[in-house]
């Protein structure tokens, strides 16, 4: 099959600052409406799936003032979002770290199976003190650590995915045996940082499995991306950066055996206008309506601090610690925006609002053309979108985007299966008790 652009949306429509818009209900009950009509609009122009994010904690107290109150849980949000969808994949993102991997295996294998096979589980290694102040942790964990909790983490999470043979559902009336439990694999994991018995009370789901993202950028962290995603979100600022990560994670993939390596979709922050003219007054709405006290806040998380900085000065290289725990990739991200250009703190701060990833301000083809620059240069098999939270973003990029995209040939007019696999054009993994020497 020719290769396509592959797109997902982020699910977390809402943005500090812009819930100020006089277009803007930040009522709980918009908030809901918004969430639902985001993923309907998403499937309608056929992308993969919605991405939600998910920091499993409020943000830094310093941030409070200024964000919207509902941060809706992911797990909930796609269970709710799959029974007002048909065909749009839901990636949910969950802690190997802070939550248990039986409660995610369960968690993502039901809604799997209430999704008709449409959830992705990226996996995270939780690096902010505020999530960990909320799981009697005692504290966060070094970062090299956290991948190898992952490690065992998402082991067990497969194995108890992998708990149900085929045929160990067999239903007989007549008997009133309905499992033959000769099929059914008791992972009885015992390691380093879980013991978990098993298995979970569902046959595997319609994927097989649900399809696994991660994040990992750092030289740890892509190791670990290269031996278990399926597919990476990641932050890279322009394509060189791009590139070169992308065939970093090619050719680790090849050397730990991998038949096919991960599709690497990076974010993309975008301003969409008809003209460039109404480009640059989107992008200048933009500006007035986002909170530089909040970005500063919220950039305390991955150890940036410019709270006491002039916004109007150069940013301060003293913001940037010389080495954190936290998030090595977002550390290197961010120090580099600050210095491309020689930007004002606040001008720092608004690129800030995009994280340490790409950005486009353009017409729908000059959108595309860095979409499809990207795409055709191998440093990205697709993107994760995001927009800056004005109203009518998402919809004109669906409406005038994704047209241009597809006269170009590079992406899909209408779905061709049903589960987000086949969006992704990911094979069925083998269940693991099934597999013959």
């Amino acid at each position: 099959m020719t290769r396509e652009v592959h797109l997902l949306a982020f699910g977390n429509t809402r943005s500090a600052g812009p819930w100020r818009h006089p277009d803007i209900d930040s009522s709980t009950d918009a908030v809901r409406r918004r969430l639902i009509d985001h993923a309907r609009t998403a499937e309608a122009a056929t992308f993969d799936a919605v991405f939600f994010a998910d920091g499993l904690n409020f943000g830094p107290p310093a941030t409070w003032p200024y964000k919207t109150t509902e941060d809706f849980e992911p797990f909930t949000t796609a269970g709710a979002l799959s029974s007002v969808t048909e065909r749009v994949g839901l990636v949910l993102t969950g802690s190997a770290t802070l939550q248990h991997p039986y409660h995610l295996a369960r968690q993502l294998s039901s809604l799997d199976h209430l999704s008709a096979g449409r959830i992705g589980w990226n996996l995270v290694t939780s690096f902010a003190q505020a999530a960990a102040d909320n799981f009697s942790t005692d504290g966060v964990v070094e970062h090299d650590e956290r991948y190898r909790i992952a490690e065992e983490a998402i082991d067990v999470v497969k194995k108890l995915w992998d708990s149900w043979a085929a045929g160990a559902i067999v239903a007989d009336r007549e008997s009133g045996i309905f499992h033959d439990v000769s099929k059914i694999h008791v992972p009885d994991h015992h390691g380093t940082y879980f013991d978990v018995k098993g298995p979970i009370g569902a046959a595997r789901s319609p994927q097989g499995q649900p399809v696994i993202f991660q994040a990992g950028s750092s030289d740890t962290g892509s190791l670990f991306a290269a031996r278990h995603a399926e597919v990476i979100f990641t932050g890279q600022g322009n394509r060189g950066r791009a590139q070169r990560f992308y065939q970093r994670i090619h050719d680790e993939a090849a050397r730990q055996g991998r038949p096919v390596a991960p599709l690497i979709t990076p974010s993309l922050w975008y301003l969409v206008g008809s003209t460039e003219e109404e480009a640059r007054r989107v992008e200048q709405t933009a500006y007035e309506y986002f909170s530089p006290e909040y970005q500063a806040g919220w950039l305390l998380e991955v150890d940036v601090d410019v709270t006491g900085a002039d916004l109007d000065g150069p940013v301060p290289a003293s913001a940037f610690p010389d080495h954190t725990e936290t998030h090595q990739t977002a550390l290197a991200g961010y120090r580099a925006l600050a210095t491309e250009g020689n930007p004002t703190v606040r001008e720092f701060l608004f690129r800030t609002v995009a994280g340490w990833g790409a950005q486009v301000v353009g017409t729908p083809e000059q959108i595309a053309d860095q979409i499809e620059d990207w795409f055709t240069s191998r440093a990205a098999d697709g993107f994760v979108l995001k927009d800056p939270g004005l109203p009518g973003q998402f919809e004109t990029f669906t409406e005038q985007v994704v047209p241009v995209l597809r006269k170009r040939g590079l992406f899909r007019h209408e779905y061709r299966g049903t589960t987000l696999r086949d969006h992704l054009g990911l094979d069925v993994p083998p269940n693991r008790n099934e597999i013959t020497a």
